[in-house]
Formats: structure tokens, C-alpha cells, sequence
């Protein structure tokens, strides 16, 4: 006994102190500092000269100032937005001139927050050098400036970090069942993501036999039966008006175009060839004339990879893929990627656009890859391939790491402007990306 003591204790201590450090306050808030400032310096206007981006200031909060509570009960796209609409209502407890701010703010915050629950304690049983270099490698992946610190797309970084908390290991504490808790349901009120959700839980619930578990299944179900007979409702009519510069009405949707061209185009080089060489060389790969067989590659490349991680992943990894490329396979039917006089399949081949539907995506082939160099049993031509591949990342990094500032419409001269007309008074404020917001002055 008196032997054995030495041995044993320490490595509990050490244990002990270890999941104390990833799950203590000031760790986290380390974590949350760090990514903060590397999304900050991808593009410093989004705090140091905020402004309303697209949906956020044309219709969110524009329903929230004009409308009130009514609108949290407003669709956009065929289902609900709770978050985002919250973010408006928590945007109006300010000064007008600071909206913009604050709901880029709350975008960042949940583009920060996959990151803090990535490197606690619940996904202690990947290592820690490869968690840390798999949130860098988040924190900059290419190809991704539409859903940058905007709170417009802010569903996609929300998607990804409600399938973190179902893929982690359950809760054991009041906090983290309680963040548990309020992202789960926000989650299925602000997104049809639940959908698609509902299975990752139940298999981890059914893998697992967990309580908690179950419990987070439960916390999905109501908000994705209200979003499921949103969408089915909705799902023929989602012609979404904006306006332009020109204050005329424009409206997306049009024809898909689904084609295998285009196919090939969405995957191998808007997926695959982007997320490892970012949109910059994406741009130069569309010069060559020999483009459409390299998209052929990359997807042959692509899709083998994901095909080798499905049949040899641990469970969490096999459904992170099939959530990621499922709720792609929705979005693809029916997607708001342009105007009418082209098909959506086309908008979608051109660099830059519609990011947000290949943002989850291209994390996971990432991280297939990434399994796939890592694992010991895998054939070592495989794994060095992988190595090669992932070799490819600091380039996409580097040249895709600063994105280009948004175009300045002086919005705090049109936040003057507002509070200095007279109750009643319509104003017009041009915003990213060359839309215009209606505001009746209060």
C-alpha cells in the first residue's frame, strides 16, 4: 500500500489540475481574448468603424425599431431568426450610432465561443497540440469573409457550436449545463439546422447512454418542430426582397442550375481546393484553362477522403461530416445565393459567394484530413498524402488572413442625421453590400 500511493496520487492530482485549468474562468477567458484578437485583425473596421451588413440593419434591425416585440415572431427565409432578432432588440438599449457595433460584437462572440468549448475538458480525449492548432486553423480559415464578425450569418458559427456541445463529452457542472442549455434552444429557434441536429444527439444520446444526452435531445425538439413547419410552409416562397442603391426592390431566387459542372465547381474548388488555398488562389486557379479537371480532382480527392474518415473516424468525427454535408445538401436545393437572371448554381460558383453555406463543410474535410494524417493505422502513402495536403493550409492562411474593409457609407453621419429629424421622418442609410435601410425616425 505504502508504495503504491506515490504513483497513483500525483497522476490524479495532476489530472485533477489539468481538467481544473481547461475548465477554469481565467483559461477561458484566455482562450476568448486570443480569438478575439486574431478575428480582429482580420479585419479591424468591423470594431473600429462598424457598420450594418445586409439583413442585419435592411430587415432585423429595422423590424426591431419599427415593429418591437412583434417582430421576434417574424420569418425570414421561410423560418425563424430568434437570435439575430434578440441581437437587434439588445442593439436598441444603445445609441443608435453604436448598433452596428453591437451586433458585431455578438457576431464575434459566437464565432469566438466554438473555440472555448473546443479546448475544455470535454474534448480532453483529442490532444491538446491538436486541439490548439485546430482552433487557429478556424479562427483563419480561408474563404470565409461573408460570415466574418457579421451577426447576418452568425447561424453558422451557431450551427457548429451547438454541434459541439451534442458531440462533447456531457456536461458535470451547473455552467456548462446550463451554456448547454440556452445554445441548444436558441439553436432551434433560430435556425432549421435542429433538423439536422436532432440525429448528431440522438446517436450520441443512443452511443453514449448518457442522461444528459437525452436531455439535450429534448431541449432540440421543440424548436425544430417549429422550424420544420416553418420551412415546409415557406419552402416555395422564399423570394426575399432587399433593396439596392437605387432603392428599387431586388429580389433573390431564380432557377437552381443544378449541373455537374457546377457541381464540380461547388466542391472541388469551392469547398475542397478553398478551404486548404483560400479565395485568393481561387481566383487565379479560374485563369487556367485546365480549372474544370482540377475541380474534377479535387472532388475525386475530396470525396475520398471524407469516405475513408466515415469508415474509420471515432463517432463524434463520422457525424460532424455527415451534419456538415447534409445540412449542405439542403441549403443546395433551395438556396438565396443571387438575382434571377442567372441560377443559384451559378452565383455559387463565383468566388466569394454564398461562403456561408461552405464554411461547416470545408471544417470538416479539414478535419478529416487532418484524422487522417494523424492516425497511426492508416496506410502510411494515406497519411503522408494527408500531411502534403494540410501542408497546403498556411498558404490559403496567409493569403487569405486580412480581409479587405467594408466600403465606408459614413454611417455615423446618417446616425446624426436620424436624431436630427423630426419624429415621423423617413431615412434612408446605405449599407454593406450596397443595400439601403429604411428607418421612420421614432
Amino acid at each position: 500500500m505504502s508504495t503504491a500511493a506515490p504513483v497513483l496520487v500525483p497522476a490524479r492530482v495532476d489530472q485533477a489540475q489539468q481538467r481544473w485549468h481547461m475548465e477554469g474562468i481565467w483559461f477561458q477567458l484566455a482562450v476568448c481574448a486570443t480569438a478575439f484578437l486574431i478575428i480582429f485583425f482580420r479585419r479591424p473596421d468591423a470594431l473600429l468603424n462598424p457598420q450594418f451588413f445586409a439583413e442585419d440593419g435592411a430587415f432585423f434591425y429595422r423590424d426591431a425599431y419599427q415593429l418591437g416585440l412583434h417582430s421576434l415572431l417574424l420569418t425570414y427565409g421561410g423560418y425563424l431568426h430568434i437570435l439575430l432578432r434578440l441581437t437587434a432588440f439588445l442593439a436598441l438599449l444603445f445609441p443608435f450610432a453604436w448598433a452596428p457595433l453591437v451586433m458585431n460584437v455578438v457576431g464575434s462572440t459566437l464565432q469566438v465561443l466554438p473555440v472555448n468549448i473546443f479546448l475544455s475538458s470535454r474534448f480532453s480525449n483529442i490532444g491538446l497540440p491538436v486541439r490548439l492548432l485546430a482552433g487557429f486553423a478556424y479562427l483563419a480559415l480561408p474563404n470565409c469573409f461573408e460570415i466574418h464578425v457579421t451577426a447576418t450569418n452568425l447561424q453558422s458559427h451557431q450551427a457548429l457550436l451547438t454541434c459541439l456541445v451534442l458531440l462533447a463529452q456531457p456536461a458535470k457542472n451547473k455552467f456548462w449545463k446550463s451554456f448547454d442549455a440556452i445554445t441548444i434552444v436558441l439553436t432551434s429557434l433560430s435556425s432549421p439546422a435542429g433538423v439536422f441536429l436532432l440525429p448528431v444527439g440522438t446517436v450520441m444520446w443512443w452511443y453514449r447512454q448518457e442522461v444528459w444526452s437525452a436531455i439535450g435531445c429534448g431541449f432540440l425538439l421543440p424548436g425544430t418542430a417549429i422550424q420544420s413547419i416553418s420551412v415546409l410552409l415557406h419552402w416555395h416562397a422564399r423570394q426575399v426582397p432587399h433593396y439596392g442603391l437605387t432603392g428599387w426592390p431586388v429580389f433573390n431566387g431564380g432557377p437552381l442550375g443544378a449541373n455537374f459542372h457546377y457541381f464540380a465547381g461547388i466542391f472541388g474548388r469551392q469547398i475542397f481546393l478553398s478551404s486548404l488555398l483560400g479565395l485568393t488562389s481561387q481566383n487565379w486557379l479560374l485563369q487556367l484553362h485546365s480549372i474544370f479537371a482540377i475541380e474534377v480532382l479535387a472532388c475525386a480527392v475530396g470525396f475520398g477522403l471524407l469516405l475513408y474518415a466515415l469508415g474509420t473516424a471515432p463517432i463524434e468525427l463520422k457525424l460532424f461530416i455527415l451534419f456538415a454535408y447534409a445540412v449542405l445538401a439542403l441549403e443546395l436545393l433551395n438556396p438565396l445565393a443571387g438575382t434571377p437572371d442567372h441560377p443559384q448554381w451559378y452565383w455559387l460558383n463565383i468566388p466569394g459567394c454564398g461562403n456561408r453555406y461552405y464554411f461547416v463543410p470545408m471544417l470538416a474535410f479539414l478535419a478529416s484530413v487532418s484524422f487522417v494524417a494523424i492516425r497511426k493505422k492508416s496506410p502510411k502513402v494515406l497519411r503522408w498524402f494527408a500531411v502534403l495536403l494540410l501542408a497546403l493550409l498556411p498558404i490559403g492562411i496567409y493569403r487569405d488572413f486580412r480581409y479587405p474593409p467594408f466600403i465606408d457609407f459614413e454611417f455615423k453621419v446618417f446616425a446624426q442625421k436620424l436624431q436630427r429629424v423630426a419624429p415621423g421622418t423617413k431615412v434612408l442609410i446605405p449599407i454593406n453590400p450596397g443595400w439601403l435601410m429604411q428607418l421612420t425616425k421614432h
